[in-house]
């Protein structure tokens, strides 16, 4: 999906454990500043169990770097299936 990157998120900052979620940034609208942190419009999970239901959201850039990975779109697809019905 062209403009939109597709993050996994770990439960822990050294990224061993994987949450079972991935946060799709919707990063071709662009980013902007919120309380001076630089934050993208995105897709996340409501809850810390894995395939959670998704919402839409904020994200923080630090945030994305310090507790997730990125990841493929296929990747995201076989983690997350419950964030790709609400894409599609």
């Amino acid at each position: 999906m062209n403009g939109i990157r597709f993050y996994l998120e770990f439960n822990d900052t050294a990224k061993r454990q994987s949450g079972g979620n991935v946060i799709a940034a919707l990063v071709a609208n662009g980013s902007y500043r919120s309380n001076g942190t630089v934050c993208y419009e995105a897709l996340a999970a409501l809850f810390d169990q894995p395939n959670a239901p998704v919402a839409g959201t904020g994200v923080a850039l630090d945030y994305l770097r310090r507790k997730c990975q990125r990841i493929s779109e296929a990747k995201a697809r076989t983690i997350h299936p419950a964030l790709f019905a609400r894409l599609t």
